[in-house]
């Protein structure tokens, strides 16, 4: 799957037969499923049918409480519309992913069963079983697509971790909602006859749901028969364990309400703690901790190098051509150099950062490293003090002495706080002895502006 790089972005072009293990190939700049939908349209897709699965949830039990003799109204067409739509596109998806070259891993029959599993909850909500068999009980069927629902908020928990708290407040309101309208239904369901079944009862049952489950009062609402005390009861430990979950999620949210800020607090209580057994002068302290506050307030204090490992080659590959490849590129003296030589030069450029008045390498020190700036300026000093460049980002330094070895012929410091990228000089050399061709033509390169 070869990168097809434009500046800042990285797309993909399909290439060679589908992978096997899933669903999933990359094609014209976007990912396509094989039932050739994009990504983008089958995020539209499933937070519509979210919608429509929700509203049925609603509607179906209502009409069993509310008209439980009238005939199919308009939205059973709808739910039959997207349902059938929804399975047909699963469908299509399973059987693409099926003739696709096999695997024969230890989960893959399970794969398949749990596949074929769900194929059918779709078709059984999908069916307008109700109309068909003139038994109105059979719709809340319909309401078997919410599993699909719950798999999709689990993949947006996973998609958005830093919003996580205000998603399960979200998706708790949510499921919150549907059990207080079928508990509703319910009790509407077990009033007498001759009660009716009209807006301002299901408004009743709505108001002892809530209050029930809440805990807040009971009396003024009361079970007037057997059954509606069994389920008075049912619903009222059903409560205990909705108001247990609630105050046990909230406390623990308010832990956990900025995890940054925590880890943070702790990191420098240790900091200062160290700091205080071993002495360290006040000035050197308060560097250390300018530092760390600089590390939080712009880059969270995460290894981006120790991230980056953690991915797999080819994500390795493509978040580093992302990060980097506009810096390496900029370099006149790797101009030309080659697809292979600046994925490799991209992955070994590690992250480093400079404090306001740190040097970063003096006159006639060894040459070991090549800086790229990302954020900050930087003054080039003279021997007698002067200044003779000002750096910015976008500019690279320590070049020809990455090439070459020759050693630093100025002063390099920071004037404000500083990202930079880092390229060693040992590393460079493993990569330059995979490519001979380029490496003589950089050093040939490096001398005439050695020269200048």
């Amino acid at each position: 799957m070869p990168p097809v790089s434009g500046r800042g972005q990285t797309r993909y072009r399909r290439v060679g037969p589908l992978h096997p293990a899933g669903r999933h190939c990359y094609t014209a700049g976007e990912r396509v499923t094989y039932g050739g939908m994009t990504d983008a349209f089958r995020r539209i897709w499933n937070a519509a049918l979210a919608a429509v699965a929700t509203i049925a949830a609603l509607d179906v039990p209502a009409r069993l409480v509310l008209a439980p003799g009238g005939g199919p109204p308009a939205s059973e067409a709808l739910f039959t519309f997207f349902f059938v739509a929804d399975l047909a596109r699963r469908l299509a998806e399973s059987l693409g992913a099926a003739a696709g070259p096999a695997d024969d891993g230890p989960g893959r029959r399970g794969r398949r069963i749990a596949v074929w599993a769900w194929l059918a909850v779709d078709l059984a909500a999908a069916l307008p079983l109700a109309s068909l068999c003139g038994m109105p009980g059979l719709g809340l069927l319909r309401l078997a697509k919410l599993g699909r629902v719950a798999q999709e908020m689990a993949r947006q928990r996973h998609r958005a971790a830093g919003a996580m708290p205000a998603l399960r407040f979200v998706f708790f309101a949510y499921r919150l909602v549907l059990a207080a309208h079928w508990l509703a239904c319910g009790w509407m369901m077990l009033r007498p006859p001759e009660a009716g079944a009209t807006a301002a009862g299901y408004l009743e049952a709505l108001y002892w749901t809530v209050q029930t489950l809440s805990t807040v009062g009971y009396g003024d609402v009361a079970p007037s028969n057997a059954a509606q005390m069994l389920y008075a009861v049912m619903v009222m430990v059903f409560g205990v364990g909705v108001y247990g979950y609630v105050i046990g999620n909230v406390a623990g949210l308010l832990t956990r309400v900025d995890p940054v800020k925590t880890r943070r607090r702790e990191t420098m209580q240790t900091l200062e703690a160290f700091m205080a057994y071993r002495s360290l002068p006040e000035s050197l302290r308060q560097r250390i901790r300018d530092y760390y506050a600089y590390l939080w307030d712009k880059r969270l204090a995460f290894d981006e190098s120790s991230l980056i490992a953690a991915l797999p080659p080819g994500l390795q590959v493509d978040v580093a051509l992302f990060l980097k490849r506009d810096i390496v590129e900029n370099v006149p003296l790797f101009a030309g150099a080659g697809e292979a030589f600046i994925r490799e030069i991209a992955l070994q450029m590690k992250p480093a950062v400079f404090m306001p008045g740190d040097v970063v390498y003096r006159k006639g020190a060894a040459s070991r490293d090549m800086y790229f700036i990302t954020r900050g300026r930087l003054e080039v000093v003279s021997p007698s003090g002067s200044v003779i460049a000002v750096l910015k980002d976008g500019d690279f330094f320590g070049e020809v002495g990455l090439v070459l070895g020759a050693r630093r012929n100025a002063t390099v410091r920071a004037i404000t706080h500083c990202d930079l990228y880092m390229l060693d000089h040992d590393l460079f050399a493993r990569i330059a002895a995979h490519h001979p061709e380029i490496a003589a033509r950089l050093t040939e390169e490096a001398r005439r502006r050695q020269a200048e």
